[in-house]
């Protein structure tokens, strides 16, 4: 049975999550960026989002020499910590390590790590930012900031997720208290103090050329009934910022995002890894997230390089999105593996290089972003 004073402070902890009706009148800072990119950061092999790999993504030039903006969204996010000096950990359950075992949960120090990366000098927001610096010398100051998008790790209940061993109270301190992740509000408790990590380095940062713009929870589905994503969704809010979503096709509860709280959901179609899996996939996928009032995810990876022979099913992200009108009006995400754009840009291919100008196309020239552009001038 669990002391007295651990079950006031957990009941206040919960407590502290709730917003006030004060809270939820005001204006929260939603992401309105058109086209939002997943950068993979902050595991022993993803720490090396310097300036020269970063600008790929800002900015690119096209078949006319011309320069346009590239992504105006950045979602920073990272499920597992493996390879050379790591504690090879993952930030949700489930995922498994190069010899296929699965990965014991990260720690705070773990978390603590993913957020003194993404602020760390000259790499990913940092590299965000002098990108945006360099590339207005010849496009002049964008016609807005790009926004950035913080993933929240999952708080795992156990050290041993699938086995459910390792004990709940392996995470880390706050407040002078070991929390217990078998008590829901010391797994928010963990997740408010994460929030707050990422807000005080903004505000320490004062970046010029980009802004937070909101979090975003890691796990794909929620099939749980737990109360967090909940409690996360409100002190998001009580902090004037929303919380979004990318489930994958079909996952549990992806018609139910908005009832969950999410301000928005990218639905994946998961076509373009499968070759078993037809071109329709994708116009049932635009269906259903029309009909559940989605946006959409385009997915690619390094495997688009004609040396590995899945262009095609890229190309068929950007035709399909074109014939159903997602193209046009939706907001989109773009799931591209490690660094699927900078492959593609740097290929000596002639074809790599045809898929990279067409997609890069696909992305600057959408109706729906040249008309916020022209709004925000």
């Amino acid at each position: 049975m669990k002391p007295i004073r651990h079950i006031l402070l957990s009941l206040a902890a919960l407590a502290c999550v709730l917003p006030t009706s004060a809270q939820t009148a005001r204006k929260t800072k939603t992401c309105t960026a058109s086209d939002m990119v997943l950068i993979y950061a902050g595991g022993a092999r993803n720490r090396n989002w310097s300036v020269d790999r970063m600008k790929d993504y800002v900015s690119y030039t096209d078949r006319d020499g011309k320069a346009h903006w590239l992504f105006d969204g950045f979602l920073l996010l990272e499920i597992r910590d493996i390879g050379p000096g790591s504690a090879e950990v993952a930030f949700d359950p489930g995922h498994k390590n190069e010899d296929g075992s699965i990965l014991p949960a990260a720690t705070q120090a773990d978390w603590l790590k993913l957020i003194d990366y993404y602020f760390s000098e000259g790499q990913v927001i940092d590299a965000i930012e002098r990108s945006v610096e360099e590339a207005s010398q010849t496009l002049g100051v964008p016609p807005s900031k790009r926004q950035i998008v913080v993933s929240i790790p999952n708080p795992i209940v156990y050290k041993q997720p699938i086995a459910q061993k390792g004990g709940t109270t392996y995470w880390g301190v706050i407040d002078n208290r070991v929390l217990d992740f078998s008590d829901e509000a010391d797994r928010a408790l963990a997740c408010r103090w994460y929030i707050d990590q990422a807000l005080s380095r903004f505000k320490q940062a004062k970046f010029r050329h980009v802004e937070l713009a909101g979090f975003y929870w890691v796990t794909e589905e929620t099939s749980a009934k737990s109360p967090l994503i909940g409690n996360i969704v409100d002190y998001c809010a009580q902090k004037r910022y929303d919380l979004y979503w990318i489930p994958y096709f079909h996952a549990p509860g992806f018609e139910s995002w908005k009832e969950k709280g999410f301000a928005r959901a990218y639905y994946q179609p998961n076509h373009f890894f499968h070759n078993e899996i037809p071109y329709e996939r994708l116009k049932v996928a635009c269906a259903e997230a029309q009909a559940n009032g989605m946006d959409m995810e385009v997915e690619f990876d390094e495997s688009a390089l004609k040396k590995h022979g899945r262009g095609g099913r890229l190309r068929d992200y950007m035709r399909a999105f074109r014939e159903t009108g997602v193209w046009e009006r939706c907001k989109l995400a773009y799931y591209q593996g490690g660094s699927a754009v900078t492959a593609l840009r740097r290929s000596d291919d002639p074809e790599d290089q045809e898929l990279y100008q067409d997609f890069c196309d696909f992305v600057s020239k959408r109706p729906c972003r040249t008309q916020q552009n022209a709004e925000k001038r």
